[in-house]
This record gives structure tokens, C-alpha cells and sequence, in this order.
């Protein structure tokens, strides 16, 4: 009977004292410099593809964390990020080119393992890449584009953006001067 006690005694003492089990708190997919570039990306991606859309902070954490994945793959991630903005440009043209034409929901079209979204667009870009080595001036726009706003988020400022403003604008890119001028704006007021 004493054996009885102490048995149910324990289980009941044992139910009484919970396991406490520490979960890590949130830890981001990517470092900080990664972070700025992520950032950066959904900020252009919005501007071009989705002007007229506004992510809560919660669709931002998730599409940030779909664009991070196309970072794990590259060696050099200020390459990775140009890039991932040249492709973002071709998009933008290649629906503008045709009526009818569109980008799927964020969600879809920044996944990596999604075909017709961001990850489609790398054979787009190899192309391009393959006629830049004959005629270095193709697509330039698109380059300079990419560049301009990695310049501006390594060191913002007033001249910077005149500066890279005036590439794009000499080049006659207005499409993606427009682009530009709305990812600054977010990148220099987002929280």
C-alpha cells in the first residue's frame, strides 16, 4: 500500500512541476549585411512590381525570408543582390512590353522553388549576359540600375543620389528612374 503512495505521490509531484523548455527567441535566416540587402531587394521588388501594394510587417518578415533563400546559393552576396535586381528589372519590362501580362503574388513570384517568379528570371538574365560579352552596351540600363542602388544603400546621401540619378537619367532608363526614386524614398523611410 506504501508503494501505491509514493508512486502516485510522484507522478503527482511530477505532473505538478512543468518541464520548462527555453525556445531560442526569432533568429533571422541571413546576417545583418545579408539583412540590408534583403531589405533592399523587397524594396525595389515592391516599387516595380507591386507599387501599389502594402506588405504588413508580417508578409515583410516572410517575403524577406523567400528572398534570403536566393542568397544561399551565392558566394558573393553584393553579386547576388545586383543580380537579383537586374532580374527584378527584367520582370517589370517583360510585363510592361504586352498587355495582359503580370506578376503572381509575392509569395509565389519570390519563392525559390516557384519557375515562373524570380527563380525563372535567372535564364533571362543569362541571356542577357551572353550578348553583353559581344555588345557590352546591351541592357545597360538594368546594370546601372543595380549598381545605383547598391551605391546608395552602402552610403546614402544627397550627392549619391543625384549622381546615380544622373546615369539613369542620361541613359534615358526613366522606367527604372522611377523605380529608383520610389525604392530610395522607401529605403530611407521604412521602420
Amino acid at each position: 500500500m506504501k508503494t501505491t503512495q509514493r508512486t502516485s505521490a510522484t507522478k503527482q509531484s511530477k505532473k505538478k512541476s512543468a518541464k520548462v523548455i527555453q525556445l531560442n527567441a526569432f533568429r533571422s535566416p541571413y546576417n545583418k549585411e545579408q539583412g540590408k540587402l534583403v531589405s533592399g531587394i523587397l524594396n525595389v521588388a515592391q516599387a516595380g512590381l507591386w507599387p501599389n501594394q502594402t506588405f504588413s510587417a508580417k508578409e515583410q518578415i516572410a517575403l524577406k525570408e523567400l528572398i534570403a533563400d536566393h542568397f544561399s546559393h551565392g558566394k558573393n552576396d553584393k553579386k547576388t543582390f545586383k543580380e537579383l535586381l537586374e532580374r527584378i528589372c527584367l520582370a517589370k519590362r517583360y510585363v510592361a512590353r504586352r498587355r495582359g501580362r503580370y506578376i503572381s503574388k509575392p509569395q509565389d513570384w519570390l519563392n525559390i522553388n516557384y519557375p515562373l517568379g524570380l527563380a525563372g528570371t535567372s535564364a533571362w538574365l543569362q541571356r542577357v549576359n551572353e550578348v553583353r560579352s559581344e555588345v557590352p552596351e546591351y541592357n545597360k540600363g538594368i546594370k546601372t540600375f543595380a549598381n545605383a542602388v547598391l551605391l546608395f544603400m552602402e552610403s546614402p546621401g544627397e550627392a549619391r543620389f543625384h549622381k546615380c540619378r544622373k546615369q539613369l537619367a542620361d541613359q534615358r532608363q526613366y522606367d527604372l528612374l522611377q523605380v529608383f526614386y520610389a525604392a530610395i524614398i522607401n529605403l530611407q523611410y521604412a521602420n
